[in-house]
């Protein structure tokens, strides 16, 4: 570190104590620097995961709706009514249509 601070206050022209301040910042700036990256870096990581599984979540659970649907005439048949805007089966009406 000597020969850094030596460095610093032959290249900047400072007395050597003000050198090693200098010296001092610029090392703690890096270190914190390469500590706020990497905790960015695994922080960006851990929130794709957990964008990947909902999103494969999400599309299980429409896979899941649309197997489960029945059709038209499988709603028909059960008495139910076929409800076209949802796209859906939906139970038999209590009164006359």
């Amino acid at each position: 570190m000597g020969a850094i601070i030596a460095l610093v206050a032959g290249f900047v022209g400072v007395p050597r104590p003000l050198a090693g301040i200098i010296a001092w910042a610029v090392l703690a700036v890096a270190v914190s620097g390469a500590a706020l990256g990497g905790y960015e870096l695994i922080k960006h990581w851990g929130a794709d995961e957990v964008r990947a599984k909902i999103e494969k979540e999400n599309t299980d659970a429409i896979h899941k709706g649309v197997d489960a649907r029945m059709s038209l005439d499988e709603c028909l048949d059960a008495g139910g009514v076929y409800d076209f805007g949802r796209q859906r089966c939906d139970a038999a009406t209590l009164g006359p249509r």
